[in-house]
């Protein structure tokens, strides 16, 4: 028999969430899991508690409170786990415990093969780059079991969220990413002026907190998502305004954004979501980007991150974009396009806006995922199939990369089921690809074992909003000396290039803000492949061995990625 020695545990973290991955060398006989024991100081009071599961045993009938378990009892079978209960300012460390059946039946811990005590890492309190959260997960059991409690359906669930006095749903959806939006803007009210380039401002919180500001806020207020009606080509129909209500407001307290400029849609999109923040003496000292529109949905709904970057010369790139932004009114002249086209470095970063001539800020995405080495993690809304979806699935394909990633709605070829090869054609060749390491978004519809009903992806679409996951997030080799982050409001799509008012920021050798965006990525994974196949879910943890061998040959495949 293969000795087995005590179990290594790995802890990544972002402030918001923490992701454990473990391993062990070789089968545990008899064993049905591994227990997680958490120590958590939150606000100088420490805690250990064992971590919950939400799933039990095959065969034995769901508790009838519908609460999680202690992993002692209700252990975990695998290797990776989120916990989602760490927020800003909390310290956490972390014991895996693996779990067996006795011979007398019951359930023990095999505290001889547990990890070593691991801390999760802190964000370092003075980086140049922090990047921001919510917990957009609206097809979860959580928000079913929430909807079921207050009897509320999903349209009366979207307006709760718009309540900027909710202390609850509102506030825990959010989560950090709110928090912060609202520090940075009121902040700015001592000192210094705000120059913003929004695509949508619909959430009256946010709103009010511009206005607050006066004269010394400046925007360029894009007017949305506006649809064209087809056949109609009218003057009036041209300056639709979705921004309509929170353009009035901010103007009549005295905040400087035109009546109709920028009017892009319908059509190209002004689709900028950045802030840029100068000193007393106007000079760029922060600027605040991301792919967070400012809506209730962009809030609470869609999966979304805000980057606050900290460098008055990266700063002052977007400032110089919203003066070309304000000077080209509705239009893309020349000038424009022409500046779009050349990238703006600056030190480990580069800053690219579009629309560009002749797609040449995805052939800077593309290449950067082509020098890939060892992972590539991403969060896209909507690529298409011309944009570099089609990249990251053909290097899927290669051996030795660790390609993983969540995409809220992939383009006309690929489908809901999982585990079947499915064919995208784009741009070159058909390829086939096997639907498992990027995923879409689903929830199950049905009880099953310990499943409760989700909210579906339908629903969600009819209900809701078209964004289940908003981000546009691509980290390439987080775990490596020089990873990559590329994050903005562009969706890596043709469209994002050719048409729209976009940015993105290339950022290397920031192994801090590489591995927040691993864990914000892999949590969202780990959450939707979990539920891709909603004919089949997971139906309950197995009292035998039988997960284990499988499990852990995938594990140990994956080991020099995670650094085992």
């Amino acid at each position: 028999m293969v000795a087995v020695i005590a179990t290594q545990l790995e802890v990544h973290a972002n402030g918001d969430d923490a992701l454990l991955v473990w391993s062990v060398d070789a089968v545990i006989p008899e064993c049905r899991g591994f227990a997680i024991r958490r120590e958590l100081t939150h606000d100088g009071q420490k805690h250990a508690t064992w971590l919950k599961n939400y799933m039990g045993f095959r065969g034995d009938p769901p508790p009838a409170d519908g609460k999680p378990r202690p992993s002692t009892k209700w252990p975990f079978q695998g290797f990776f786990w989120t916990d989602h209960d760490v927020g800003q300012g909390d310290h956490a460390r972390y014991r895996v415990v693996p779990v067996v059946r006795g011979e007398d039946g019951k359930l023990a811990r095999r505290d001889n093969l547990a990890s070593d005590w691991v801390d999760a890492p802190e964000p370092p309190p003075n980086s140049k780059f922090r990047p921001f959260f919510n917990r957009g997960f609206v097809i979860s059991r959580f928000i079913s079991h929430y909807l079921k409690d207050k009897g509320l359906t999903l349209a009366e669930f979207k307006k709760t969220i718009t309540d900027q006095h909710d202390r609850t749903i509102r506030q825990f959806l959010s989560g950090d990413l709110r928090l912060e939006m609202l520090k940075l803007v009121d902040d700015a009210r001592t000192s210094g002026e705000v120059y913003g380039a929004l695509f949508e401002l619909g959430d009256v919180e946010l709103r009010d907190s511009l206005c607050a500001l006066g004269n010394r806020a400046h925007l360029v207020l894009a007017n949305g998502s506006i649809k064209h009606v087809k056949g109609a080509h009218t003057a009036d129909e041209r300056k639709q305004d979705e921004n309509a209500d929170a353009r009035d407001k901010l103007r009549q307290a005295g905040v400087d954004v035109d009546k109709d400029n920028r009017f892009t849609s319908p059509g190209p999109l002004g689709h900028n979501k950045f802030l840029v923040f100068t000193n007393a003496a106007g000079n760029a000292k922060t600027v605040f980007t991301g792919s967070t529109n400012w809506t209730p949905t962009g809030l609470c709904t869609q999966l979304n991150n805000g980057l606050l970057i900290d460098d008055p010369a990266i700063a002052d790139i977007y400032l110089k974009q919203w003066h070309a932004l304000r000077k080209a009114k509705n239009g893309f002249p020349p000038s424009l396009v022409s500046g779009n086209s050349t990238p703006k470095p600056s030190g480990d970063a580069t800053v690219w806006f579009t629309r560009t001539s002749g797609k040449v800020d995805l052939t800077a995405l593309q290449d950067e995922v082509a020098a890939a080495k060892h992972m590539i993690l991403f969060l896209l809304f909507m690529p298409g199939a011309t944009g570099v979806l089609a990249d990251l699935l053909r290097r899927d394909k290669e051996p030795g990369l660790f390609v993983r990633g969540v995409v809220s709605t992939l383009p006309k070829g690929l489908n809901d089921e999982s585990e079947v090869d499915v064919t995208i054609v784009g741009d070159g060749e058909p390829q086939t690809h096997h639907f498992d390491h990027v995923i879409q978004p689903q929830g199950i519809d049905h009880p099953f074992a310990y499943w409760a009903v989700e909210v579906t992806r339908k629903e969600f679409l009819k209900n809701i909003g078209f964004a289940i996951v908003h981000s546009k997030v691509l980290v390439i080799d987080p775990l490596s000396d020089s990873p990559t982050v590329i994050t903005g409001s562009h969706n890596f799509s043709g469209t994002a290039s050719t048409d729209n008012d976009e940015n993105f920021i290339i950022i290397r050798n920031q192994p801090e803000l590489a591995r927040a965006y691993l864990v914000n990525v892999i949590g969202a994974w780990r959450h939707y492949r979990a539920r891709a196949n909603p004919k089949k879910p997971f139906p309950g943890l197995v009292d035998d061995a039988s997960w284990m061998p499988g499990s852990l040959r995938a594990r140990q495949s994956e080991a020099a990625f995670w650094g085992f």
